[in-house]
Protein backbone atom coordinates (compact mmCIF):
# COMPACT_ATOMS: atom_id res chain seq x y z
CA UNK A 1 0.00 0.00 0.00
CA UNK A 2 1.41 3.49 -1.31
CA UNK A 3 0.89 6.27 1.79
CA UNK A 4 1.69 9.75 1.02
CA UNK A 5 4.35 12.01 2.67
CA UNK A 6 4.40 15.44 3.05
CA UNK A 7 8.47 16.56 2.65
CA UNK A 8 9.69 18.80 5.23
CA UNK A 9 11.61 21.70 3.84
CA UNK A 10 10.55 21.61 0.11
CA UNK A 11 6.78 22.64 0.10
CA UNK A 12 6.10 26.03 1.09
CA UNK A 13 2.49 27.40 2.07
CA UNK A 14 0.56 29.60 -0.32
CA UNK A 15 1.56 32.92 -0.50
CA UNK A 16 -0.26 35.47 1.55
CA UNK A 17 -3.03 37.42 -0.44
CA UNK A 18 -1.77 41.02 -1.41
CA UNK A 19 -4.02 43.73 0.65
CA UNK A 20 -5.36 44.53 -2.94
CA UNK A 21 -6.33 41.14 -4.12
CA UNK A 22 -10.15 40.01 -4.09
CA UNK A 23 -11.65 37.61 -0.29
CA UNK A 24 -11.51 34.51 -2.73
CA UNK A 25 -8.12 33.31 -3.21
CA UNK A 26 -5.97 31.80 -5.91
CA UNK A 27 -5.31 27.93 -5.31
CA UNK A 28 -1.60 27.24 -4.35
CA UNK A 29 0.42 27.32 -8.08
CA UNK A 30 3.03 25.43 -6.32
CA UNK A 31 2.41 21.62 -5.97
CA UNK A 32 2.91 19.63 -3.05
CA UNK A 33 5.42 17.23 -2.85
CA UNK A 34 4.60 13.67 -1.15
CA UNK A 35 5.85 11.01 -0.58
CA UNK A 36 4.87 7.45 -1.58
CA UNK A 37 5.73 4.54 0.94
CA UNK A 38 5.82 1.12 0.34
CA UNK A 39 6.53 -1.95 3.12
CA UNK A 40 8.29 -4.49 1.08
CA UNK A 41 8.40 -8.01 1.61
CA UNK A 42 12.09 -7.88 4.00
CA UNK A 43 9.88 -5.03 5.92
CA UNK A 44 11.87 -2.23 4.41
CA UNK A 45 10.65 0.31 3.32
CA UNK A 46 10.73 1.97 -0.01
CA UNK A 47 10.53 5.50 -0.59
CA UNK A 48 8.95 7.32 -4.07
CA UNK A 49 8.77 11.24 -4.34
CA UNK A 50 5.35 12.17 -5.78
CA UNK A 51 3.56 15.28 -6.52
CA UNK A 52 -0.57 16.61 -6.35
CA UNK A 53 -2.45 19.88 -5.70
CA UNK A 54 -5.77 20.58 -4.06
CA UNK A 55 -8.35 19.15 -6.56
CA UNK A 56 -11.31 21.15 -4.62
CA UNK A 57 -12.47 24.23 -3.39
CA UNK A 58 -12.52 21.96 0.64
CA UNK A 59 -8.85 21.22 -0.36
CA UNK A 60 -7.55 24.80 -0.82
CA UNK A 61 -9.66 26.09 2.17
CA UNK A 62 -8.33 23.75 4.42
CA UNK A 63 -4.22 24.87 3.55
CA UNK A 64 -5.88 28.49 3.23
CA UNK A 65 -6.36 28.04 6.97
CA UNK A 66 -3.69 26.19 7.84
CA UNK A 67 -1.48 29.19 6.47
CA UNK A 68 -3.44 31.36 8.12
CA UNK A 69 -5.35 32.82 5.70
CA UNK A 70 -9.11 32.43 7.60
CA UNK A 71 -10.68 35.06 5.77
CA UNK A 72 -10.03 33.64 2.28
CA UNK A 73 -10.75 29.94 3.72
CA UNK A 74 -14.52 31.94 4.69
CA UNK A 75 -14.94 32.92 1.29
CA UNK A 76 -14.16 30.13 -0.61
CA UNK A 77 -16.52 27.53 1.78
CA UNK A 78 -19.72 29.88 1.60
CA UNK A 79 -18.82 29.77 -2.60
CA UNK A 80 -19.32 26.10 -2.18
CA UNK A 81 -22.28 25.64 -0.21
CA UNK A 82 -24.93 25.34 -3.08
CA UNK A 83 -23.13 21.54 -3.24
CA UNK A 84 -24.81 18.66 -1.96
CA UNK A 85 -21.42 18.15 0.38
CA UNK A 86 -21.57 18.79 3.56
CA UNK A 87 -18.28 19.07 4.21
CA UNK A 88 -17.78 22.69 3.70
CA UNK A 89 -20.83 23.50 6.25
CA UNK A 90 -18.99 21.78 8.78
CA UNK A 91 -15.91 23.61 8.35
CA UNK A 92 -17.56 26.88 8.22
CA UNK A 93 -19.37 25.52 11.74
CA UNK A 94 -16.32 25.01 13.20
CA UNK A 95 -14.76 28.59 11.74
CA UNK A 96 -17.33 30.54 13.55
CA UNK A 97 -16.90 28.12 16.59
CA UNK A 98 -13.47 28.67 16.65
CA UNK A 99 -14.06 32.69 16.17
CA UNK A 100 -16.82 32.96 19.03
CA UNK A 101 -19.19 34.21 15.79
CA UNK A 102 -22.58 32.80 17.28
CA UNK A 103 -24.62 34.38 15.29
CA UNK A 104 -23.08 33.61 11.74
CA UNK A 105 -22.94 29.73 13.54
CA UNK A 106 -27.36 30.19 14.01
CA UNK A 107 -27.69 31.54 11.05
CA UNK A 108 -25.84 28.87 9.48
CA UNK A 109 -27.57 26.60 10.88
CA UNK A 110 -30.68 27.37 9.78
CA UNK A 111 -29.93 27.55 6.43
CA UNK A 112 -28.31 23.84 7.48
CA UNK A 113 -31.65 22.64 8.59
CA UNK A 114 -33.42 23.47 5.90
CA UNK A 115 -31.85 22.59 3.18
CA UNK A 116 -30.47 19.09 4.63
CA UNK A 117 -33.55 18.78 6.51
CA UNK A 118 -31.84 17.15 9.74
CA UNK A 119 -30.64 18.45 13.04
CA UNK A 120 -27.85 21.05 12.75
CA UNK A 121 -24.49 20.84 14.91
CA UNK A 122 -25.27 23.11 18.27
CA UNK A 123 -23.70 26.39 19.14
CA UNK A 124 -21.92 25.49 22.03
CA UNK A 125 -20.05 28.89 24.00
CA UNK A 126 -16.87 28.91 24.91
CA UNK A 127 -16.09 27.90 28.84
CA UNK A 128 -16.24 31.28 31.01
CA UNK A 129 -12.29 32.13 32.20
CA UNK A 130 -13.44 32.88 35.76
CA UNK A 131 -9.88 33.88 36.09
CA UNK A 132 -9.78 36.78 33.82
CA UNK A 133 -12.41 38.37 36.13
CA UNK A 134 -11.36 40.23 39.08
CA UNK A 135 -14.66 40.12 40.63
CA UNK A 136 -14.66 39.79 44.65
CA UNK A 137 -18.00 38.22 44.78
CA UNK A 138 -18.45 34.53 45.91
CA UNK A 139 -19.75 31.93 43.93
CA UNK A 140 -22.66 29.33 45.37
CA UNK A 141 -22.96 26.19 43.10
CA UNK A 142 -26.53 24.36 43.04
CA UNK A 143 -26.93 20.63 41.17
CA UNK A 144 -30.29 19.94 40.56
CA UNK A 145 -30.86 15.92 40.84
CA UNK A 146 -32.37 13.70 37.75
CA UNK A 147 -35.97 14.22 39.02
CA UNK A 148 -37.09 18.20 39.33
CA UNK A 149 -39.48 17.35 41.91
CA UNK A 150 -40.70 20.10 44.74
CA UNK A 151 -37.91 18.65 47.07
CA UNK A 152 -35.73 19.57 44.25
CA UNK A 153 -37.22 22.65 43.94
CA UNK A 154 -36.99 23.17 47.71
CA UNK A 155 -33.29 22.81 47.26
CA UNK A 156 -32.62 25.45 45.02
CA UNK A 157 -34.96 27.91 46.70
CA UNK A 158 -32.82 27.33 50.19
CA UNK A 159 -29.88 27.48 48.07
CA UNK A 160 -30.64 30.92 46.58
CA UNK A 161 -31.95 32.50 49.84
CA UNK A 162 -29.35 31.02 51.58
CA UNK A 163 -26.68 32.82 49.25
CA UNK A 164 -25.43 36.93 49.99
CA UNK A 165 -27.26 39.07 47.25
CA UNK A 166 -24.21 40.16 45.09
CA UNK A 167 -22.75 36.61 45.29
CA UNK A 168 -23.23 34.58 42.27
CA UNK A 169 -25.48 31.30 42.08
CA UNK A 170 -24.58 29.28 39.69
CA UNK A 171 -27.56 26.48 39.12
CA UNK A 172 -26.48 23.13 37.13
CA UNK A 173 -29.92 21.71 35.30
CA UNK A 174 -27.26 18.91 33.32
CA UNK A 175 -28.58 16.26 35.81
CA UNK A 176 -32.29 16.43 34.89
CA UNK A 177 -34.36 13.85 33.15
CA UNK A 178 -37.69 14.21 34.75
CA UNK A 179 -39.85 17.20 35.57
CA UNK A 180 -43.57 16.47 37.32
CA UNK A 181 -45.82 19.19 37.99
CA UNK A 182 -45.03 20.73 41.49
CA UNK A 183 -41.20 20.45 40.53
CA UNK A 184 -41.88 23.02 37.07
CA UNK A 185 -43.84 25.41 38.80
CA UNK A 186 -41.75 26.07 41.90
CA UNK A 187 -39.01 26.19 39.95
CA UNK A 188 -40.71 28.70 37.36
CA UNK A 189 -41.27 30.67 41.32
CA UNK A 190 -37.72 30.84 42.21
CA UNK A 191 -35.96 31.58 38.84
CA UNK A 192 -38.52 34.44 38.58
CA UNK A 193 -38.29 35.77 42.03
CA UNK A 194 -34.60 35.25 41.25
CA UNK A 195 -34.53 37.54 38.20
CA UNK A 196 -36.89 40.53 40.02
CA UNK A 197 -34.52 40.79 42.63
CA UNK A 198 -31.68 40.94 39.81
CA UNK A 199 -29.53 38.35 41.17
CA UNK A 200 -26.50 37.32 39.60
CA UNK A 201 -27.22 33.66 38.16
CA UNK A 202 -25.05 31.28 36.01
CA UNK A 203 -26.50 28.50 34.29
CA UNK A 204 -25.09 25.18 32.65
CA UNK A 205 -26.77 21.92 31.11
CA UNK A 206 -29.69 24.15 30.70
CA UNK A 207 -29.94 22.88 26.74
CA UNK A 208 -31.21 19.59 28.14
CA UNK A 209 -34.17 20.92 30.24
CA UNK A 210 -35.28 23.08 27.07
CA UNK A 211 -35.19 20.13 24.80
CA UNK A 212 -37.42 17.79 27.63
CA UNK A 213 -39.98 20.92 28.62
CA UNK A 214 -40.23 21.24 24.70
CA UNK A 215 -40.93 17.54 24.23
CA UNK A 216 -43.62 17.45 27.24
CA UNK A 217 -45.37 20.58 25.34
CA UNK A 218 -45.98 18.82 22.35
CA UNK A 219 -47.77 16.17 24.01
CA UNK A 220 -51.66 15.84 23.55
CA UNK A 221 -52.33 16.70 27.02
CA UNK A 222 -49.41 19.35 28.26
CA UNK A 223 -49.32 21.00 31.51
CA UNK A 224 -49.53 24.46 31.89
CA UNK A 225 -46.94 24.16 34.64
CA UNK A 226 -44.36 23.20 32.21
CA UNK A 227 -45.09 26.02 29.61
CA UNK A 228 -44.58 28.27 32.27
CA UNK A 229 -41.39 27.13 33.26
CA UNK A 230 -39.95 26.55 29.99
CA UNK A 231 -41.21 30.91 29.58
CA UNK A 232 -39.33 31.57 32.51
CA UNK A 233 -35.95 30.05 31.22
CA UNK A 234 -36.39 31.89 28.23
CA UNK A 235 -37.05 35.05 30.38
CA UNK A 236 -33.70 34.39 32.48
CA UNK A 237 -31.39 33.59 29.64
CA UNK A 238 -32.89 36.61 27.93
CA UNK A 239 -34.18 34.70 24.58
CA UNK A 240 -36.94 37.07 23.95
CA UNK A 241 -37.75 36.07 20.41
CA UNK A 242 -37.99 32.13 21.81
CA UNK A 243 -39.84 33.63 24.77
CA UNK A 244 -42.41 35.62 22.83
CA UNK A 245 -43.04 32.60 20.11
CA UNK A 246 -43.79 30.05 23.11
CA UNK A 247 -45.78 32.85 24.58
CA UNK A 248 -47.98 33.38 21.42
CA UNK A 249 -48.42 29.47 21.66
CA UNK A 250 -49.27 29.62 24.96
CA UNK A 251 -52.04 31.76 24.50
CA UNK A 252 -53.53 30.36 21.97
CA UNK A 253 -53.41 26.37 23.56
CA UNK A 254 -54.85 27.27 26.93
CA UNK A 255 -56.58 30.42 25.82
CA UNK A 256 -55.34 32.59 28.90
CA UNK A 257 -53.13 35.74 28.66
CA UNK A 258 -49.13 34.63 28.72
CA UNK A 259 -46.58 36.38 31.31
CA UNK A 260 -45.09 39.55 29.44
CA UNK A 261 -41.20 40.08 28.68
CA UNK A 262 -39.34 41.43 31.43
CA UNK A 263 -36.19 43.68 30.54
CA UNK A 264 -33.94 42.68 33.13
CA UNK A 265 -30.23 41.29 33.16
CA UNK A 266 -29.88 37.86 31.27
CA UNK A 267 -28.34 34.84 33.17
CA UNK A 268 -24.67 33.37 32.27
CA UNK A 269 -24.36 30.07 30.60
CA UNK A 270 -21.73 28.44 30.66
CA UNK A 271 -20.84 24.77 29.68
CA UNK A 272 -20.39 21.48 32.21
CA UNK A 273 -17.22 21.13 32.59
CA UNK A 274 -16.66 17.95 30.48
CA UNK A 275 -15.05 14.53 32.72
CA UNK A 276 -12.06 13.83 31.00
CA UNK A 277 -12.39 10.00 29.54
CA UNK A 278 -10.50 7.60 31.35
CA UNK A 279 -7.94 6.75 28.64
CA UNK A 280 -4.48 6.84 27.68
CA UNK A 281 -4.64 9.96 25.39
CA UNK A 282 -2.35 12.47 24.88
CA UNK A 283 -4.61 16.03 24.69
CA UNK A 284 -3.04 19.11 22.86
CA UNK A 285 -4.33 21.81 22.84
CA UNK A 286 -3.91 25.60 21.07
CA UNK A 287 -2.17 26.00 17.65
CA UNK A 288 0.76 23.82 16.15
CA UNK A 289 2.98 26.33 14.65
CA UNK A 290 6.21 26.48 13.84
CA UNK A 291 6.82 29.15 16.90
CA UNK A 292 5.14 26.87 19.21
CA UNK A 293 6.28 22.97 18.43
CA UNK A 294 6.43 21.91 22.23
CA UNK A 295 3.23 19.95 20.97
CA UNK A 296 5.19 17.92 18.50
CA UNK A 297 7.73 17.42 21.27
CA UNK A 298 4.74 16.22 23.47
CA UNK A 299 3.77 13.67 20.76
CA UNK A 300 6.99 12.27 20.00
CA UNK A 301 7.73 11.72 24.11
CA UNK A 302 4.07 10.48 24.00
CA UNK A 303 4.79 8.24 20.97
CA UNK A 304 7.83 6.63 22.09
CA UNK A 305 6.58 4.79 24.81
CA UNK A 306 3.38 3.36 23.69
CA UNK A 307 2.23 0.45 21.08
CA UNK A 308 -1.26 1.90 20.64
CA UNK A 309 -0.75 5.68 20.60
CA UNK A 310 -3.94 7.83 21.15
CA UNK A 311 -3.64 12.01 20.62
CA UNK A 312 -6.64 14.15 21.58
CA UNK A 313 -6.71 17.23 19.31
CA UNK A 314 -10.41 18.51 20.65
CA UNK A 315 -9.05 21.66 22.05
CA UNK A 316 -6.39 22.63 19.33
CA UNK A 317 -7.47 25.45 16.96
CA UNK A 318 -5.12 24.52 14.03
CA UNK A 319 -2.23 23.37 12.55
CA UNK A 320 -0.21 25.31 10.64
CA UNK A 321 0.69 24.35 6.85
CA UNK A 322 4.53 25.09 7.92
CA UNK A 323 4.23 22.24 10.86
CA UNK A 324 2.57 19.42 9.19
CA UNK A 325 5.88 18.13 7.79
CA UNK A 326 7.10 17.75 11.28
CA UNK A 327 3.80 16.01 12.28
CA UNK A 328 3.87 13.59 9.58
CA UNK A 329 7.30 12.67 10.81
CA UNK A 330 6.17 11.97 14.30
CA UNK A 331 3.60 9.74 12.48
CA UNK A 332 6.06 8.09 10.19
CA UNK A 333 8.68 7.35 12.99
CA UNK A 334 5.28 5.59 15.02
CA UNK A 335 4.22 3.45 11.86
CA UNK A 336 7.84 2.39 11.28
CA UNK A 337 8.16 0.93 14.82
CA UNK A 338 5.16 -1.36 14.07
CA UNK A 339 2.25 1.31 15.74
CA UNK A 340 -0.91 1.67 15.91
CA UNK A 341 -1.83 5.63 15.80
CA UNK A 342 -5.38 7.08 16.39
CA UNK A 343 -5.80 11.13 16.23
CA UNK A 344 -9.20 12.68 17.40
CA UNK A 345 -11.16 14.94 18.14
CA UNK A 346 -9.97 17.42 15.87
CA UNK A 347 -12.20 20.58 14.00
CA UNK A 348 -12.87 19.39 10.37
CA UNK A 349 -10.57 22.76 9.55
CA UNK A 350 -7.82 20.10 10.19
CA UNK A 351 -9.75 16.99 9.47
CA UNK A 352 -10.14 17.90 5.57
CA UNK A 353 -5.75 18.90 6.05
CA UNK A 354 -5.11 15.83 6.93
CA UNK A 355 -6.98 14.02 4.26
CA UNK A 356 -5.48 16.23 1.47
CA UNK A 357 -2.28 15.47 2.86
CA UNK A 358 -2.31 11.72 3.41
CA UNK A 359 -2.62 11.82 6.66
CA UNK A 360 -5.29 9.98 6.80
CA UNK A 361 -3.77 6.88 5.67
CA UNK A 362 -0.83 7.02 8.30
CA UNK A 363 -3.39 7.23 11.76
CA UNK A 364 -6.92 5.99 12.22
CA UNK A 365 -8.78 9.79 12.12
CA UNK A 366 -11.93 10.31 14.54
CA UNK A 367 -12.94 14.06 14.17
CA UNK A 368 -15.06 15.68 16.43
CA UNK A 369 -18.59 16.40 13.53
CA UNK A 370 -18.46 12.07 13.16
CA UNK A 371 -19.85 11.45 15.97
Amino acid sequence: MALPFFRKGKDKPPAPAPKTAPVKEAPPTEPMLTMGMTMGAGSGIVVEETSGAPQSPVDEAAILYASGQSDAAEQLLKDVLTTDDRRPWHMLFDLYGIQNREREFEQLALDYAMRFETSPPVWQPPATNTSEKPSQAKTATLELPGLLDRSAAAVLRDGVAATAANDVVQIDFSRIAMVDEAGADECAQVLASARKARRKLRISGVDRLIALLQDLNRATHSRAVHWLLLLELYQTLGQQENFENLAVDYAVHFEVSPPSWSEVQAAEVIQTARAQPEDDALRLSGEITPGNDSALQQFGDHAATRDEVLVDLSQVTRIDYASVGQFIGVLMQGLGSGKTITLRGHNALIHELFRVMGIDQLAHLVPHHSR
